[in-house]
């Protein structure tokens, strides 16, 4: 049944009491007022809007209706076993709403995407050459494929070949990874799939940025290294809104800047290196890891009670690590630098009195050398002496 705007459908669609009861005439049109109204009861009840064209199959149940104010509603039956009762296969343009399978199609197929058999159910597909053949699936786009239950593909030439999961963008795929997320730029034309299940796969060539706040200052920039992040850090793999970066060879930098720092106070490098003396230093091993993966370093708590730095004691920042070291490498070079000023002048003291040394010791000698001549002087006096009492006595 199809009602039209003519005078009596009029009053029969658009609910208009009033209008209805100016054009009574006579008697003759009290039977279809009154048929009217009755007819109108429900639907005023229910605040539809006035409808311009309804159609109706034999048992007057409503398959689609438009309204005056712009609204389209397309009825249907739902089979959870339907025969092949779809009203369009093939290639082709066009929109296609399948009841029987709570199924809704649009746009254009070169081949069978659209067939019954691979329409899946409460499924959407819409674009050039979708298909969405999981029940409660949706693909869009260009030769996008949704294809295992609850799974979602959008973009150009991408698949969601896994239960729940969900492909966008360029060339990806869910390669039957069920839960796993994949996205891709369009930098190149090769695949990016996922490799394991319940996994988020990204291809992002100009970088993954992420932002905490609404005018885009703080966040976290995931780059190759070629780009630069919002905040103009390149060369890094990781850059952040406060400065720290991890470059591309693989090293941590801190934020160090100046002008992020204040509140400055003077240290004594040997307080430090008394507090280090102090401080308990033991290999362990972290109750997450392997028995065998072991480690050298204070707790937390002792750093934290030995130096006071750090927002908590329930972690160590490196920066502070670094500062208790470095602070401790030059207290022990001004050590260093001491003992070899004093080793110097002990050096000098040493050639001094080596100096003077030798020349006791010469002057030494030469009272040892002249000992051996009035020695023997003496002896020949006293061999002289003796010969001559011999002769005298003879």
């Amino acid at each position: 049944m199809i009602a039209t705007s003519t005078p009596a459908s009029a009053i029969a669609c658009n609910g208009n009491k009033s209008a209805a009861f100016t054009k009574l005439r006579n008697y003759r049109w009290a039977v279809l007022v009154l048929f009217t109204l009755l007819n109108c009861a429900t639907p005023a009840t229910a605040q539809v809007p006035d409808t311009l064209v309804a159609m109706r199959d034999a048992t007057l149940t409503t398959r689609l209706s438009l309204h005056v104010n712009g609204g389209l509603y397309v009825g249907g039956a739902y089979n959870a076993s339907p025969t092949t009762n779809i009203v369009a296969e093939g290639a082709g343009t066009r929109m296609l709403w399948y009841p029987e399978k709570a199924a809704f199609r649009a746009g254009d197929v070169t081949g069978t995407q659209w067939d019954d058999a691979n329409i899946g159910w409460w499924s959407v597909a819409m674009g050039q050459d979708t298909r969405a053949s999981g029940d409660n699936s949706f693909a869009a786009g260009k030769l996008c494929q949704a294809v295992q239950a609850s799974s979602f593909a959008m973009g150009e030439q991408n698949t969601a070949s896994g239960a729940a999961s969900v492909a966008l963008g360029y060339h990806s795929h869910t390669n039957a990874r069920q839960g796993s997320f994949v996205f891709g730029d369009r930098s190149t034309v090769d695949t990016i799939r996922a490799g394991v299940n319940h996994s988020a796969n990204w291809r992002v060539s100009g970088g993954f940025r992420i932002f905490t706040s609404s005018n885009l200052s703080t966040g976290v920039t995931l780059q190759s290294g070629a780009s630069v992040s919002n905040w103009g850090q390149a060369s890094a793999v990781i850059s952040t809104s406060t400065g720290a970066l991890l470059t591309t060879g693989g090293v941590w930098q801190n934020a160090s800047d100046v002008s992020r720092k204040h509140l400055f106070e003077e240290i004594t490098g040997e307080e430090i290196l008394g507090k280090l003396r102090q401080l308990p230093i033991r290999r362990w091993s972290y109750r997450a890891e392997a028995n065998d993966i072991r480690h050298i370093g204070p707790t937390s708590q002792d750093f934290y009670a030995a130096f006071q730095l750090g927002s908590d004691e329930k972690s160590i920042g490196t920066v502070d690590a670094d500062g208790v070291s470095l602070v401790s490498i030059q207290a022990l070079e001004a050590r260093t630098r001491s003992q070899a000023i004093d080793l110097q002048q002990m050096k000098a003291d040493n050639e001094a009195l080596r100096g003077r040394l030798e020349v006791l010791e010469i002057q030494v000698g030469r009272s040892r050398a002249g000992i051996p001549i009035t020695i023997a002087l003496i002896a020949c006096a006293i061999f002289l002496l003796i010969v001559l009492l011999r002769r005298r006595i003879a």
